[in-house]
């Protein structure tokens, strides 16, 4: 599958090198949180009033996808995008997905089932590229014994081992280091 276009045109024939990245992960996990601290009010956001407050205790939910730039060195742009949380949404992922140089898993690896959840967000990847770098972004404090018990329970039932890192989404010098250790993923694909 060929990789989605990176360049575009801007003013006076201006080429601008755009580098698109989605974050997934499930309702609640804090993609739009992370893209608002890396992007501050400079956002768009699709969130409305949740109508389903049985499958989250959140007030409000993502129905599109949310997006928000960072101006990166060289004139570069990095577009990041969140795609919603909810079952309902999955089509966009896809969509999302087919326009992304990589994508960034947001999990919180304290919940029951993480690394069947996981498994689900990767698979959703590997379905458009098995090539597309990834990267799990561990959204929730979790002690240094139970972030290792589940890398490597996800290793073994993936087969491959994933990079993880663990920071808080509402922290912009967290979420930049990330995009950081992420950026050296992409350089040596």
């Amino acid at each position: 599958m060929a990789g989605p276009e990176p360049f575009a045109r801007t003013g006076e024939n201006a080429i601008v090198c755009i580098l698109r990245i989605v974050l997934l992960g499930p309702m609640g996990i804090g993609k739009t949180t992370a893209i608002r601290s890396l992007c501050g009010d400079l956002m768009v956001d699709c969130d409305v009033p949740n109508m389903d407050p049985a499958s989250s205790e959140k007030t409000s939910t993502t129905v599109g996808a949310d997006f928000g730039v960072v101006d990166l060195d060289g004139g570069e742009q990095l577009h990041i995008y969140g795609s919603p949380g909810q079952d309902r949404f999955d089509f966009m992922r896809g969509w999302l997905l087919s326009m992304a140089i990589g994508v960034v898993v947001m999990i919180d690896a304290n919940e029951a089932d993480a690394v069947r959840t996981t498994e689900r967000y990767l698979q959703t990847v590997f379905e458009i590229s098995e090539t597309m770098p990834c990267m799990l972004l561990l959204a929730r404090p979790i002690s240094p014994e139970a972030s290792n018990r589940f890398a490597s329970e996800l290793t073994a039932a993936l087969g491959i081992a994933v990079p993880m890192i663990t920071v808080d989404v509402r922290e912009k010098s967290q979420m930049l280091d990330a995009l950081d250790i992420f950026s050296s993923l992409l350089i040596t694909i």
